[in-house]
């Protein structure tokens, strides 16, 4: 997956790019793992505890680091509300993007907000540290309730749990983007207040 695999390249660009983890980037929850030590996998890229249970990217979520990577002026961030920051932390400091040099995620990651809690906590500190105002942030997330952002002016977009992000739903998230710049998302029912 590059950049030149898109149909159009987008006009406009989000500012920063920020996705959860659990069955966004990755297929499980990891806190309902028994969690570290770890061990990296290079041949697969998992990292693998000493139950031997694995945890690795879903498909495209390494190459998609490395499209975003190339985008002059987008940052890239996570907001997970784990149970288990630290072992979160530990994962992201041993998956690799081979695109990338085989650089680990935790090294292209420019802002880091992994504890429990509400994702409208994690955007107002991606915000505040960034200086990026949130509706200039794309949001990939699988969890509906997490659209709860969107108050902030935050771009939401719905992660299939089975198949975490498709190089057709980043594109269309990215053309998505720039049909809605300066539009704050909102519910229908705002409409009817």
């Amino acid at each position: 997956m590059t950049k030149s695999c898109f149909k159009k390249q987008p006009s406009l660009l989000p500012k920063m790019i920020v996705f959860d983890l659990d069955y966004t980037l990755w297929p499980t929850w990891i806190d309902c793992t028994n969690g570290p030590p770890y061990t990296y996998d290079e041949t697969s890229n998992c990292i693998i505890n000493p139950l031997g249970e694995s945890l690795g990217f879903f498909p495209y979520s390494a190459a998609m680091i490395a499209i975003i990577k190339s985008f002059l002026d987008t940052k890239i961030a996570i907001a997970s509300r784990t149970t288990t920051p630290d072992w979160a932390r530990k994962a992201i400091g041993l998956l690799r993007i081979p695109e990338l040099g085989n650089t680990t995620l935790a090294e292209n990651v420019d802002y880091l907000e992994i504890y429990p809690g509400s994702k409208l906590k994690h955007f107002r500190s991606l915000s505040e540290k960034s200086g990026i105002p949130c509706h200039e942030m794309l949001f990939f997330d699988d969890e509906h309730r997490n659209k709860e952002v969107t108050k902030l002016g935050v771009h939401f977009v719905k992660v299939n749990t089975q198949t975490g992000i498709t190089p057709f739903q980043f594109e269309n998230a990215l053309h998505t983007y720039v049909a809605n710049a300066g539009v704050k998302q909102t519910s229908v029912k705002d409409y009817f207040k």
